[in-house]
């Protein structure tokens, strides 16, 4: 798929990987819809950023909420017709334990139903051309690499991969799904850890560093023109899900 001209949506685009993803796809001159709930002046610098290189517009809409997502994709399709490619980022992570009611309900709703809410609607739009979904997981939402600290945001995630994979071959040809499962990304919400911290997570990696978010959104380009992959989880994790060997020099 050529991006030049094409409508896509970046949910959850107000910072982060969604903020990255929104700028590098409008650098391949996509008309990228940025989406968001709250943080609306992370948006408008989303926008800033995004029509440097190409097109772009602004929706504000909490996915965890049918009418909302309803609503949003009405006005789409009313501004711009129809969507190309889907890139579902919404959602946030939360720690809880096995008894945390209130974590269970928030992150099934934050993490899953927000993409299988935006995916609904995006489906509904009919199109004659061939169409890409693109879901955002975790190295928590593989079975190997999950946190018993975040068990919901894991549990979700995993759920949010197997959706990739049924809805790839439910959609077949029509619609390309896959996933990115991205490993500890310097975005906002660390820049608070303390530097004894970061260095215990960059040391979990091979790479030994944090990766960049842009790294992330390259991928992200690279599904969406793609037209021979879907069904797919692609890692992009700097190595955390696998053992460090001993080296002997």
């Amino acid at each position: 798929m050529n991006l030049k001209g094409k409508n896509i949506l970046v949910t959850g685009a107000s910072s982060g990987i969604g903020q990255a993803i929104a700028v590098v796809l409008a650098q391949k001159g996509a008309i990228v819809l940025v989406n968001y709930r709250a943080n609306k002046k992370g948006a408008q610098k989303t926008l800033e950023e995004v029509r440097k290189y190409s097109d772009g517009r602004i929706y504000k809409a909490d996915l965890t909420k049918v009418a909302d997502t309803k609503k949003m994709f009405g006005a789409i399709k009313r501004d711009v017709g129809g969507i190309d490619v889907l890139v579902n980022n919404a959602g946030d992570a939360k720690s809880g334990d096995i008894f945390d009611e209130k974590a269970w309900q928030g992150q099934h709703e934050s993490i899953l139903m927000t993409a299988v809410h935006a995916t609904q609607e995006f489906l509904k739009i009919r199109s004659d051309s061939q169409r890409k979904i693109i879901n955002i997981t975790s190295l928590y939402g593989e079975l190997a690499s999950s946190n018993p600290e975040f068990m919901q945001y894991s549990a979700e995630k995993a759920a949010l991969a197997n959706l990739t994979v049924n809805l790839a071959k439910e959609l077949g040809k029509n619609v390309l799904v896959n996933a990115i499962s991205p490993g500890y990304t310097w975005t906002p919400p660390w820049g608070n850890i303390s530097k004894k911290e970061k260095s215990r997570y960059e040391d979990a990696t091979l790479i030994e560093r944090f990766i960049r978010p842009d790294e992330i959104a390259h991928v992200a380009v690279m599904l969406a023109e793609n037209d021979a992959i879907t069904g797919q989880i692609i890692g992009v994790n700097g190595g955390s899900n696998l053992v460090k060997m001993n080296r002997h020099e």
